[in-house]
């Protein structure tokens, strides 16, 4: 580089300053303009913030504790989902054992004595429902008194729709235990479903025999 592309000192050195000033830029000359051992970042890297710490993972709760009494899958008190249901269902089987005992009054001596017979079925029905849903929430639910016979106009018509009725039952019964997590009471559903045909088919007999 000629002497006159030699920066110049700025306005404010003098003497002495200017002399070292010359000293050092004629020895970076002569050696090449080695690497400063300072590096200069550029602006744009400069100005970046500096990278984000992640963040620590959120703790996860423990799960809750299970109450022992809630955890009960049989009969128990986890089950009082299906305390409705059971309400229902004892209900029905109590109108149809009133339903079948008026049979029994109207009925000849043998068709009597089934109507009878399956009068006593259902009322078993409804205590062992009823039981159950004592066992579940502990109050007795057994309202007989306030069941009534389901009677067509006809002593064959009503028999028709015992037969039609019982099938339905069985279904319904069928239907519960499907949906039901409680395995004591899905094979209680089960046993009455299976009950619930032989009555149907017990009805066709007395039809057939008629």
């Amino acid at each position: 580089m000629e002497l006159e592309q030699m920066p110049q000192p700025g306005p404010g050195m003098c003497g002495s300053d200017r002399e070292v000033f010359e000293r050092v830029w004629r020895r970076v000359m002569e050696t090449g303009g080695g690497e400063s051992p300072v590096e200069v970042v550029p602006a744009e890297e400069a100005a970046l913030p500096a990278p984000a710490q992640p963040l620590p993972a959120p703790a996860v709760p423990a799960p809750a504790a299970v109450d022992p009494e809630d955890a009960l899958c049989c009969l128990g008190p986890a089950s009082a989902a299906y305390g409705g249901a059971l309400q229902r269902f004892i209900e029905g089987e109590l109108q149809d054992a009133v339903t079948y005992a008026a049979l029994a009054r109207r009925g000849r001596h043998r068709a009597a004595a089934r109507f009878a017979a399956l009068a006593d079925q259902e009322r078993r029905h409804a205590k062992r429902l009823s039981t159950a849903y004592f066992l579940i929430s502990g109050v007795r639910y057994l309202p007989a008194d306030r069941a009534v016979p389901r009677l067509e106009s006809t002593f064959l018509g009503t028999l028709r729709a015992r037969f039609l009725a019982e099938q339905r039952g069985e279904a319904a019964y069928r239907a519960a235990a499907e949906g039901c997590q409680d395995p004591c009471l899905r094979a209680l559903y089960l046993e009455l479903a299976q009950e619930e045909q032989g009555h149907s088919l017990a009805l066709r007999s007395i039809l057939e025999e008629l």
